[in-house]
């Protein structure tokens, strides 16, 4: 099934365990939303990789099952590489689905369908469709409601990966901002990458903390026509995703933190890495820099080479 029929004609609750095919880990992040809906009442989601969830104990699993909680919100396991799972393991979550009310409820993410066949006698199983070229410019017309032609464009300059096109898009809309629609030379301008270096140069120059590299490639972006307001778009974006990681490392897996920072999951392990050669303070302090750029380029007329020199000294210096 296609994810927006998922989201409209959800399943039946009563199972407690549910095997979820999806192989866009952005639409596995999604879901969890409808999960909460489909369970009903107050759920406490823990997303957590197949190790993780192995190393909690079964008497634990069914403690939680059978017992309600009096202060805090029912349990619910989002488990990601589900496929991974031990065949002890497997039994034990098994034995789950005979509790009646359960106060625990599991869902096993899987991204290939064949991984699912060996459990589907045991759990229900609930596919979500590949995404097409054309499914991914209706989920861009839908979510951000853009012009189809806009969407289609988007779709063709930037692939059928969700976390990369979102992230594409929070930088169109930030430099669309709400007087206008998104256009196709926005579009152009900002999904295409420096001749020089590649899309993802700029951000590991700066989680990095490469001054040199930021500035050449930033130097790059704007010898390429790239106006100033989208490279400090792009800047805005990856301090963000730098804010969500810092305040995650340590309390979740490399690849749930990507996940929160709507970073691509092949580098999880980097992401996590960068952030933690940054501390609070540099954190906080970047945010005040990014303010004053955008209202310096907004309301007067620097040079933008040597401006964004200065400003990425003072972030990441």
């Amino acid at each position: 099934m296609k994810f927006s029929e998922f989201r409209q004609s959800p399943p039946r609750p009563e199972p407690n365990v549910f095997i979820f095919v999806c192989e866009d880990d952005f639409l596995v992040q999604e879901s969890q939303s409808v999960w909460q809906r489909i369970f009903t009442g107050s759920w406490s989601f823990e997303k957590c990789a197949a190790k993780e969830f192995e190393e909690i104990p079964a008497v634990r699993l069914m403690e939680d099952a059978l017992s309600p909680s009096l202060y805090a919100s029912d349990r619910a396991f989002l488990v990601t590489g589900a496929e991974r799972l031990t065949k002890t393991r497997v039994e034990e979550v098994a034995m789950l689905q005979q509790v009646r009310n359960s106060s625990a409820k599991i869902v096993l993410v899987m991204a290939a369908r064949k991984s699912a066949d060996v459990l589907a006698k045991l759990f229900p199983v609930f596919e979500i469709d590949p995404l097409k070229p054309a499914d991914v410019a209706r989920w861009i017309i839908d979510r951000y409601k853009l012009d189809p032609k806009v969407a289609r464009h988007v779709a063709d300059n930037v692939g059928t990966d969700l976390y990369q096109l979102h992230n594409e898009m929070e930088k169109l809309t930030t430099y669309a901002g709400t007087a206008r629609p998104i256009e196709l030379r926005d579009v152009d301008l900002l999904t295409t990458a420096s001749e020089q270096f590649s899309s993802f140069a700029l951000d590991d120059a700066i989680l990095e903390r490469d001054c040199r590299k930021a500035a050449q490639v930033i130097g790059s972006l704007l010898d390429d026509g790239m106006e100033p307001l989208i490279v400090l778009s792009r800047i805005a974006r990856l301090w963000r995703q730098l804010f969500v990681g810092k305040s995650l490392v340590g309390k979740r897996s490399a690849k749930d933190v990507a996940a929160a920072a709507l970073v691509p999951a092949w580098k999880a392990a980097a992401f996590v890495a960068s952030c933690k050669k940054f501390d609070w303070r540099q954190i906080a302090g970047g945010f005040r820099v990014l303010v004053l750029a955008d209202r310096a380029f907004k309301t007067s007329a620097p040079d933008p080479e040597a401006y964004f020199d200065v400003m990425v000294w003072k972030m990441i210096g």
